[in-house]
């Protein structure tokens, strides 16, 4: 079992001094969360989080003094921002919960690592390392993140009950890290509490299971959740089918998970998702449109579809329609990947052009004023688009001059 962090980006020059200058002044400063689970697993770290055994007022005053930009992030809950080199660098207090309500907590200040510890979610997430990489590990984070294990830290029931969103990221961090079995605690916990999600703030809700949804394997934890009655707060799927088979052909043909697409194969009504999640207007526009029926994109409407709906939203289309015909065996998985391999390659090197015609066009060409321009102009663009969106500026004045 490794005691070792080993990334390249613990070298940091920036890094490494953030942690010669805490320790110059006797304090002891270590990464902690995300950056540490996610560099002992070998994949990449956006954010670099640590802790320190001093106040959030003394962490600023030792930033300044030494003019590194200091920023009081969060500073009554113990957060500093240092940014060094463009780069920020979050420091936070150890720190022990008086009172949760939520995400939002009354917090006290400590020296103790373990207390800090405690207070976390889930023991991947309460790994320390020091400026060398080793490791402080005081609630067993290391065996389970070898194990592919999600637990809470300590009794789950406590830790859902400080901020019950902790619900849905139990089963976005075992989609992410996991692997069967469950946590037996914890995922019982989470079925028993579940009733809680209604009264979370919507938005946090619908960020946090987009963000599931997002994972390139998110069967497994939806699979629970909807075994645990979780899902059922949510949304309720009329079925798995589409969801299965979109996830398989996006493995296979090497497409970056769209959560919203994934969301419009479970088939739920868009009046019940508005209940319990709340998406943005472009998010709900663009769900709304996945969920309705549409002909067929094919490679003879396709130029015509592009220019309705443009070419990015009639290429994710495609992509659900290929996903209903393999979940209902009328193609294979192979024929599947020859259909999107092919339509992409035809139209990605083609750019939709605008219609060429303007209101002012036809004024110019001897319509009057008083004339029903904009029929005019429709008339012309319908059979513009029927002749593949090919015909010139002086085609559509030819075919407008047959309708004066």
């Amino acid at each position: 079992m490794t005691t070792h962090l080993f990334s390249p980006w613990l070298s940091i020059p920036a890094l490494q001094n953030l942690f010669n200058l805490f320790e110059k002044e006797g304090a002891i400063l270590r990464l902690v969360g995300g950056s540490v689970r996610d560099g002992l697993l070998g994949l990449p770290v956006s954010d670099i989080d640590l802790a320190v055994d001093r106040d959030p007022h003394w962490v600023m005053t030792l930033l300044k003094k030494n003019h590194i930009k200091a920023i009081p992030t969060g500073i009554d809950h113990g957060t500093v921002t240092a940014v060094l080199d463009k780069r920020p660098y979050q420091i936070t207090t150890l720190r022990v919960d008086v009172k949760t309500f939520g995400r939002k907590a009354h917090v006290a200040f400590t020296e103790n690592w373990v207390q800090d510890a405690l207070r976390r979610d889930f023991t991947m997430n309460a790994i320390y390392a020091d400026k060398n990489g080793h490791l402080f590990d005081p609630v067993g984070g290391l065996k389970d993140l070898q194990a592919h294990r999600v637990r809470f830290i300590g009794k789950a029931s406590l830790r859902i009950k400080e901020d019950y969103l902790r619900i849905l990221r139990f089963f976005r961090f075992s989609a992410r890290f996991g692997h069967e079995p469950y946590d037996a605690e914890g995922l019982e916990a989470c079925g028993l509490y579940a009733s809680h999600l209604p009264h979370l703030a919507r938005e946090r809700v619908t960020e946090e299971f987009l963000k599931l949804l997002e994972l390139p394997s998110p069967l497994y934890a939806l699979d629970a959740m909807k075994e645990s009655g979780v899902l059922a707060y949510i949304t309720h799927p009329g079925t798995w089918e589409n969801l299965k088979a979109l996830v398989a052909i996006e493995k296979a043909a090497h497409i970056d998970p769209a959560p919203l697409l994934r969301l419009a194969t479970f088939h739920p009504a868009l009046a019940e998702i508005k209940v319990n999640l709340r998406l943005s207007k472009k998010q709900e526009s663009a769900l709304s449109f996945f969920m309705r029926k549409h002909t067929s994109v094919t490679v003879t409407s396709f130029k015509h579809q592009a220019y309705l709906w443009g070419k990015d939203r009639t290429f994710d289309l495609i992509l659900l329609q290929t996903a209903h015909q393999f979940a209902n065996s009328e193609i294979s998985l192979e024929e599947g990947i020859h259909t999107l391999k092919e339509m992409h390659r035809l139209f990605d090197p083609w750019t939709v052009p605008p219609f060429p015609l303007t209101g002012k066009d036809l004024l110019s060409h001897g319509v009057k004023e008083g004339q029903d321009i904009g029929i005019l102009l429709k008339a012309v663009e319908a059979w513009w688009t029927s002749q593949d969106l090919e015909p010139d500026r002086e085609a559509c004045l030819a075919y407008l001059s047959t309708l004066l």
